[in-house]
């Protein structure tokens, strides 16, 4: 117990020594210049709070199956989601009040209010509770966590330097560019993120910090994440122009299956949040079971999937299903194609039974993982006819995108993203089609993306809460 009182209290005042040097570097620059040295900061945290995110789901994952899943009995393997999913649910009751649900939403609604406040607990909750949910198998990924702790960590650093709104809001910005520069070493698609999706518009002086914390995020994921914990893809084949009438049908399949996501999501938020909070458990283990079933019948469900995409890409399709109940013995590609459908259907009700139930996650990691399973269907089946062969992994790939253009309409992040984890703009092309058609579709079908949705929600409960 001295030991850790001596520990807490060395972190205050190292926090406390910290906040003294910033605010007397403060006093000798100029607003702008303080904005732009505080990217830096803000990058390096929001690039720390992801690198530590990403570590610590790999070691749980470690801890909890130290071998490989085959190893494993599938029931066990099955059964963790349900214990990731009630320990979240506990920690979040005890620690943080019960929620920390809203992600994207929450910190669009604080942008619109022109105070760009966030709680103080955000810089760290959702690290903890995401990382026991997905290391644990819940169907989910840790880029919104990430967005949100980023977030946090630039609003509250522009609330601890009394900077104005404006200024927090770019501070905010920098922190949620930093966090996703760091997750999938990207810096252009962590900039272009926060501002296709938060921000919605910036001035161009407003660039500098952004573009200072994303480089700074993307430069501590180079020096300490390993390749392997990074979702990236190598040796694409060129794109063919005569391969394009495929692309515009892809874009168009994306634009209806993202369109499919959000009313999906939307339909399982609303009967969740229907249960009320004295029955949070209850709830946590009806969806632990729902979504182990799910696992159990389908592994590739289980946790951010990544390691199935890159499985996908390199077209083992027959390592997907070895450790399933019913489909393990499966080796035909016309049946392996028909359970890669009914995966990109699941997908979506897994997460959602994932989030809903009590875990803590996000919807960029699963519409990376739907676009990937499209893609690849949408080519299996066109090489299956024998009339022309396409290049599988292109295809999964670029519907990767696809869907996160028409889930999140952010059409620029989808281009830029799969650019950056392929290693170049050999893509572009194919890229810019797919996304385009993706977001003008889904907008077209819907009207709103997910996020958008979400926002409505709290924009109506919050105008209710001031009739009353």
């Amino acid at each position: 117990m001295d030991k850790r009182r001596k520990i807490s209290r060395l972190t205050i005042r190292i926090m406390h020594i910290h906040e003294q040097l910033v605010r007397v570097l403060q006093g000798y620059l100029t607003d702008k210049q303080f904005l732009t040295v505080s990217g830096v900061l803000i990058g390096i945290s929001a690039a720390v709070a992801a690198i530590l995110l990403k570590a610590m789901v790999y070691y749980i994952h470690v801890t909890v199956f130290p071998q490989h899943a085959a190893s494993v009995n599938p029931l066990i393997y099955s059964a963790m989601p349900l214990v990731g999913i009630l320990v979240t649910s506990w920690l979040t009751k005890r620690y943080f009040d019960g929620n920390l649900s809203g992600g994207n939403a929450k910190i669009m609604h604080a942008i619109q209010q022109k105070r760009s406040l966030l709680p103080r607990k955000w810089m760290y909750a959702h690290v903890f509770t995401s990382a026991i949910t997905v290391g644990t198998g819940g169907s989910t990924g840790l880029e919104t966590p990430i967005v949100s702790t980023g977030a946090a960590i630039g609003a509250n650093y522009g609330r601890t330097y009394r900077v104005s709104p404006q200024d927090r809001t770019i501070l905010l910005a920098s922190g949620v560019a930093g966090g996703i520069a760091a997750t999938f070493n990207a810096p252009i698609a962590g900039v272009l993120f926060a501002i296709e999706v938060l921000l919605g518009e910036i001035s161009v002086a407003a660039f500098t910090p952004l573009l200072i914390s994303a480089a700074t995020g993307a430069i501590l994921s180079n020096l300490i994440l390993q390749e392997s914990i990074l979702l990236n893809f190598h040796d694409m084949a060129p794109f063919d122009p005569h391969n394009v009438v495929f692309y515009l049908l892809l874009g168009f399949l994306c634009g209806v299956t993202s369109a499919y996501y959000i009313r999906t999501s939307r339909f399982f938020e609303t009967i969740f949040h229907r249960v009320k909070s004295r029955y949070r458990y209850y709830k946590a283990i009806a969806g632990g079971i729902l979504l182990g079933i799910l696992i159990w019948l389908f592994p590739p469900l289980f946790g951010e999937g990544y390691e199935s995409i890159k499985t996908l890409a390199n077209d083992d399709t027959v390592n997907l299903f070895k450790d399933s109940a019913l489909f393990s013995s499966i080796d035909h590609d016309a049946i392996i194609l028909l359970l890669l459908s009914v995966i990109i259907l699941l997908k979506v009700i897994a997460t959602s039974i994932t989030l809903g139930s009590g875990g803590n996650g996000g919807n960029f990691a699963p519409s990376l993982f739907t676009g990937a399973y499209l893609g690849f269907v949408f080519a299996g089946i066109i090489n299956l006819t024998g009339i022309v062969s396409v290049p599988t992994a292109n295809f999964t790939v670029v519907a990767m995108g696809g869907i996160l253009s028409g889930v999140f309409y952010a059409p620029l992040t989808a281009i830029f993203l799969i650019a950056e984890i392929t290693g170049g703009y050999d893509l572009i092309i194919p890229l810019m089609i797919v996304s385009a058609l993706s977001f003008g579709v889904s907008r077209y079908l819907l009207g709103y993306s997910l996020d958008g949705w979400k926002l409505q929600q709290l924009l109506l409960k919050e105008k209710k809460g001031q009739s009353l």
